[in-house]
């Protein structure tokens, strides 16, 4: 028995690391690419796959490896092709490599035009103030420009730009170039308008009672009187 279990342990030292890795890579359940035309399921993909690698404590050459190793059908049969130009001469793909080619693929330019144009156009309309930061949030990646430390006021004057009237001009008013401290105002400001106040001991919402006060005939009453119940 002591030999079987020194014989497995040195099978596992003399395995690849990179073998390793994958192993622990696929008990992630990565999902798979099939290649259909689904440009937000492609970026859905590689967004899944980063994060399983940042779980996981990737080392960058595995990368290419381990995600291509997930791609089925005709996306299997598209990177048998593109690989050989992407190769360098030592055989190592970058991932940011990998990753420019397949959104380019699989997320045309013209569909990230319009994608852009979409966040530009954004508009919180019926949504709630929670439904428009995530939608603001979901397009803002196709407009670089705000991905940089220096858009953020850009990036808040486009937001504000985008709020129902009545909540940009509560919020203007402090001339905000902190999105995180911006997108809180409006929360509170939205809550307030439906009734609700911010306990901020507690960080939670307390709904107020708007009922309207109750009123009941007094014993000393007349018919046309009422006396309002403390």
């Amino acid at each position: 028995m002591t030999q079987v279990l020194e014989t497995l342990a040195h099978n596992q030292e003399a395995e690849p690391a990179e073998y390793r890795g994958l192993s622990s890579f696929t008990r992630h359940n990565p999902p798979k690419f099939e290649g259909k035309f689904d440009p937000e399921g492609a970026q859905r993909w590689i967004a899944d796959v980063e994060k399983i690698f940042h779980a996981m404590g990737c080392k960058k050459e595995h990368k290419v490896t381990y995600a291509t190793y997930m791609l089925s059908g005709e996306a299997e049969n598209w990177w048998r092709f593109a690989s050989q130009t992407l190769l360098q001469e030592d055989g190592y793909i970058p991932w940011e490599t990998f990753k420019a080619t397949f959104l380019g693929n699989y997320f045309p330019r013209d569909l990230k035009k319009q994608k852009a144009r979409e966040f530009l156009e954004l508009k919180q309309g019926n949504m709630s103030v929670g439904e428009y930061v995530a939608k603001f949030h979901e397009l803002m990646k196709y407009w670089p420009h705000y991905q940089h430390n220096d858009g953020e006021e850009d990036l808040c004057a486009q937001f504000e730009h985008g709020l129902r009237p009545d909540i940009r001009v509560a919020v203007s008013v402090f001339q905000l170039t902190d999105l995180p401290t911006l997108v809180s105002k409006c929360r509170i400001f939205e809550a307030n308008t439906k009734g609700k106040t911010v306990d901020t001991r507690i960080g939670g919402l307390v709904r107020q009672d708007r009922r309207p006060p109750r009123f009941s005939r007094g014993p000393y009453s007349s018919e046309g009187d009422c006396i309002l119940r403390r």
